[in-house]
């Protein structure tokens, strides 16, 4: 019967995990088309759903709206881009209204869902590059992640500290160090439609 609940608890958790958040819902996650798929051919998928993210490099407002420049990063399954130096290239998520640039800082992990628009043609510093457009209806800007404040050691013996309950009559860790840092600034900030 333990077992069972333990079981339980561990899908609970799984699930909660793994939950997109509101904004970048889709109705049917089979049809959206991936970053690889319209970089090769663009004009095959505009008008296609697609959920893409990755780190902010540049944001653009002008009268006719907003433009975020994205350095295209893998999603995990809730959305969230994995961090990492590979990447397949950027694209432009295009937003209705202002967004700013203070808050949606150069760096910064964000999420779009959106249609794919018609490929534009720029400049990365010297480089003529062909970027995939999301005209975007939901976006989501990733809180920080804080890096862990502690350094623990540990003195249990090797042979005991893996099993299940391995300090029922150890003292807890010591504390030798505290640190600080976080991988990005800002707080969390989501908004859903033509913000």
């Amino acid at each position: 019967m333990k077992q069972l609940w333990l079981m339980g608890l561990a899908a609970l958790f799984l699930s909660a995990c793994s939950s997109v958040p509101d904004e970048l819902e889709v109705v049917d996650e089979a049809s959206l088309v991936s970053y690889k798929n319209a970089l090769e051919q663009p004009e095959q998928y505009i008008g296609q759903p697609a959920r893409w993210g990755g780190m902010i490099a540049a944001v653009r407002n002008t009268d006719a709206g907003t433009e975020i420049e994205v350095v295209h990063l893998e999603l995990q399954g809730w959305g969230r881009p994995v961090p990492s130096d590979q990447s397949d290239g950027r694209f432009r998520a295009k937003l209705a209204g202002f967004v700013d640039p203070m808050v949606y800082k150069e760096g910064r992990y964000i999420t779009f869902t959106g249609t794919i628009a018609a490929a534009e043609t720029g400049m990365i510093d010297e480089y003529n590059y062909l970027f995939p457009v999301l005209n975007a209806s939901g976006k989501y800007l990733w809180p920080i992640q804080k890096e862990k404040t502690q350094v623990e050691v540990d003195y249990s013996s090797l042979w005991y500290r893996h099993y299940y309950f391995s300090r029922p009559h150890y003292p807890g860790p010591v504390i030798i160090r505290n640190t600080q840092g976080a991988s990005e600034g800002g707080s969390g900030q989501s908004d859903k439609g033509n913000n």
